[in-house]
């Protein structure tokens, strides 16, 4: 029932012609019509799970924008949607496509880092903006062009890592890395870097790849070495794995996992097995406490039937973003008049976070959450607690 008043709240203020949060100031009306969004999806293929979820935010960030007109009398936003299954030439060729259809004003793209990489000199070349939504490799945003409202996770891994080893005090730790992604390794030298810092020996890295499905031999490999601890640093579905076969195999010692871990989605397949293992999130709708995170969880659910996770989240704000951007250039834009405007933007005004500047074309939210899944499947602060 709340869940219900409060969506009722929002859409009673969009409807109205405002919006949760003020929007940015803008010289000129922008003109009426449907501005085009190219998004670079991946719905089927080894990610699909997160790339469903990025693809449903934004669209609901689209329908909630097109609802109450808010960049303006008559606007519309529309997201165009193209699935590359995560696989850079299948992206390459789908951007192709959107700067093509001058109708496109702008694109939105990637998951995994290479793939964003592939793209990001091909959009800037073309002169069409891009946001990235989803992949975590520190330094892809290069204004005027591109931007990223991804939650950079690597801050965040490290604040991880150093509670866990105040809170627990190992000796030794053993680390998993997704070896095919130059993300994950930055994540797991910067964290193991801080941790060597302390005092914490390396027992060993065990490496997988991203499409690995059996981890019998890993998790052996990894208990072998008799480490007090065991960081996770790979995406969901080899995590996922990965801790199932630990568990399996009897290792009761604590896991350290990363924010592939926070969609329901991970406590229903694994239950009992991720109970309590920390890991750090941007955002949690079982503690969104913002009335614009809240707004967003009523919305998703409405929409949806579900809630929404880091993913949507992101890709919600991805739409929001770039709509920020033709709000604020009024009038009839351009590709390169939308680059500007992004490009003068200092802040993510609609945003669930309860607060996010963008410094070089990057989002940043302050401090980290860390959480774990508790035996009923909720997100709870983690406190170390067996």
């Amino acid at each position: 029932m709340r869940i219900a008043k409060g969506a009722a709240l929002v859409a009673a203020m969009l409807l109205a012609g405002g919006s949760v949060l003020a929007g940015p100031a803008r010289a000129a009306a922008l003109a009426p019509g449907d501005y085009k969004v190219g998004f670079v999806a991946e719905i089927t293929g080894p990610i699909a799970f997160a790339g469903k979820s990025f693809l449903a935010g934004a669209q609901l960030a689209a329908d909630e924008i097109s609802a109450n007109g808010w960049m303006g009398k008559g606007t519309h936003i529309s997201v165009l949607v193209k699935d590359s299954a995560s696989d850079a030439a299948r992206a390459i060729q789908d951007i192709h496509q959107f700067i093509a259809d001058r109708s496109v004003i702008a694109t939105t793209c990637c998951i995994l880092s290479p793939v964003a990489n592939s793209v990001k000199p091909i959009v800037a070349s073309a002169g069409i903006p891009l946001v990235i939504h989803g992949a975590t490799l520190p330094g892809l945003p290069a204004p005027p062009w591109v931007y990223s409202m991804t939650v950079l996770p690597g801050p965040k891994d490290v604040a991880t890592a150093v509670k866990m080893a105040e809170t627990t005090k190992p000796k030794s730790v053993t680390y998993f890395l997704a070896a095919d992604n130059d993300a994950f390794k930055a994540r797991l030298g910067a964290a193991r870097a801080a941790l060597e810092k302390m005092g914490v020996k390396t027992a060993g890295v065990v490496s997988v790849l991203t499409a690995d499905t059996d981890f019998t031999a890993p998790a052996t490999q990894a208990m072998g070495e008799h480490p007090d601890a065991i960081l996770i640093y790979t995406t969901q579905a080899p995590a996922v794995g990965i801790i199932a076969a630990l568990r399996q195999r009897g290792y009761t010692g604590t896991i350290v996992g990363n924010d592939v871990l926070s969609p329901a989605s991970v406590f229903k397949k694994l239950g009992p097995a991720v109970v309590g293992i920390p890991f750090p999130i941007g955002f949690s709708s079982d503690l969104a406490t913002t009335p614009e995170a809240k707004a967003f969880v009523a919305g998703y659910k409405a929409k949806f039937g579900n809630d929404p996770d880091i993913y949507s989240a992101q890709g919600y704000e991805a739409i929001w973003f770039i709509a920020q951007g033709l709000r604020a250039a009024g009038g009839k834009p351009t590709r390169a008049t939308l680059a500007k405007t992004l490009a003068a933007q200092h802040e993510v005004t609609h945003n669930v976070y309860g607060g996010e500047p963008i410094t070089g074309g990057q989002i940043d939210t302050a401090g980290t959450t860390i959480v774990a899944w508790s035996a009923d499947g909720k997100l709870v602060p983690w406190t170390g607690a067996k």
